[in-house]
């Protein structure tokens, strides 16, 4: 589900710098879930000992987010990223060339860097071909609009898109997924969430798609480390009353789909708000973060070639410990429950196990140190900990929930069988949980599912999964 945070980032880079020049913009590469992701680095003089800099992420999309400074010593650079606790270090190899260390939390990542000139740059940011992203004319009427919270502390900007006319329409706002997206869910030249606003505004239903927090012209707002889904749900309410303002707006008859992390966010508002008259989870999750982390780190460990004993060794353990998190009101506190969990379960593994999964040469400070980092984003502790349930249960209106059969991030069937079980037991009268055969969590058609196929395959969103939540939404307008 997550994918690299980079929307408003305080990068730290502070100093001067003798030995070599590192003006200009500097690209390099890593690889998040097998997927690629571009990193560029723009760097200005200011004065003899002095730079500015700004960070692009052209597969998201995201260009000249400000930095705060540079440092530069010796040969050596040092970039700080605050938001997502993390940065780049590296050594200057000539005049063209960085060789150096991405780091997210825990995790570290081999990134090079090599100078770019305007046009390679401009050549990153291009346009990838993708026959599904609307052109116009579109055929409907299209409004840029912004509008701020209640308490004006956040500005968000939009697309409203409705069929020509006079009138009133049906509406549905498209809440995205997690990490700092766009309106459109802009990812490796795919924008599903303009595709899909497409074509339902073609079947008579208008949409709003906003910018999230620090993406496009919504704003940052203050705090951002520890917002968690529950802060953004409700950014959704206000985007919500933003609609309601509108005269060419059915107020009776207002929607949400949530993908992915949006298919937990929009039980919360539904389970608040009596105004909402249905809501579609596309890839939405039924159990906790815990259990949804868990399954993409195994699977992870499968496509290293690890044997089913270790992978299965490996989730006991690492569940166990994302459990933790729940009963710990500290850090101090899940660490000093951190070592007996270990060393209980380290007592029932072969050394075969012990040894693939390199536990003889990593110590306590380690273990620590991973799940210390996990623990300290308010964000993510909040995803681990948080039972969908617990507003899933409270939601009243229609609910539809669909999931790719080769769904890889948030498995189809261990999921929609506990959302299932869920709107069963607290006695929803009206809901549908749908697996379609073949496609992945962005509901691409896919061959493996894998986050790794994402940029390859040319479709952008499956006719059928658009026509199925679309045919299910004018259902409930009757």
């Amino acid at each position: 589900m997550k994918k690299l945070l980079i929307a408003a980032l305080a990068i730290f880079v502070a100093g001067q710098l003798k030995a070599q020049d590192v003006t200009g913009s500097w690209v390099g590469a890593i690889s998040v879930s097998g997927v690629k992701l571009h990193l560029v680095f723009n760097i200005k003089k200011t004065s003899d000992t002095s730079y500015s800099s700004t960070f692009d992420s052209p597969d998201q999309k995201a260009f000249g987010i400000a930095c705060s400074s540079t440092f530069v010593k010796k040969d050596s650079l040092f970039i700080g990223i605050a938001i997502i606790k993390g940065g780049y270090k590296g050594v200057l190899a000539g005049k063209d060339s960085i060789n150096g260390t991405f780091s997210q939390g825990p995790a570290k990542l081999p990134l090079s860097l090599k100078k770019i000139s305007d046009a390679e740059k401009a050549n990153l940011s291009a346009d990838k071909v993708r026959p599904q992203t609307p052109k116009q004319p579109y055929g409907y009427h299209s409004e840029e609009v912004e509008y701020d919270n209640a308490d004006k502390s956040l500005h968000y900007g939009a697309t409203f898109i409705r069929p020509e006319g006079d009138g009133t329409y049906p509406a549905v706002i498209i809440i995205s997924g997690s990490g700092t997206q766009d309106r459109n869910g802009t990812m490796m030249g795919h924008q599903p969430y303009w595709v899909l606003a497409d074509y339902l505004t073609k079947n008579g239903i208008a949409v709003l798609r906003v910018d999230d927090r620090g993406a496009g012209k919504s704003s940052l707002g203050p705090d951002i480390n520890n917002k968690t889904s529950i802060d953004f749900s409700y950014d959704v309410e206000a985007s919500l009353n933003y609609l309601e303002t509108r005269p060419d707006i059915d107020k009776k008859h207002l929607g949400l789909i949530g993908h992915s992390e949006g298919g937990m966010i929009a039980p919360m508002v539904a389970a608040r708000r009596k105004d909402i008259a249905f809501i579609v989870l596309w890839g939405g999750p039924g159990v906790n973060g815990a259990k949804i982390l868990t399954e993409q780190s195994a699977r992870a460990l499968k496509q290293q070639g690890m044997d089913s004993l270790t992978v299965d060794a490996y989730k006991k353990l690492h569940l166990q410990m994302l459990n933790l998190f729940a009963t710990s009101a500290t850090r101090a506190d899940l660490d000093e429950r951190i070592p007996g969990v270990f060393d209980a379960w380290k007592k029932n593994q072969t050394q075969k196990v012990l040894n693939d999964l390199t536990v003889p040469t990593t110590n306590m400070a380690d273990v620590l140190k991973t799940y210390d980092h996990l623990y300290d984003s308010g964000w993510l502790r909040f995803f681990i900990c948080y039972d969908p349930a617990i507003a899933l249960s409270k939601v009243k209106c229609p609910v539809l929930a669909v999931t790719g059969g080769k769904d890889t991030q948030v498995d189809a069937a261990e999921n929609l069988g506990r959302i299932k079980e869920v709107l069963t037991k607290s006695g929803n009268k009206d809901f549908e949980v749908k697996t379609i055969p073949g496609l992945n969590h962005l509901f691409q058609t896919a061959n493996t599912g894998d986050v790794s196929e994402y940029e390859q395959i040319t479709e952008t969103m499956s006719p059928v999964a658009m026509n199925i939540i679309c045919s299910w939404i004018k259902l409930h307008l009757k």
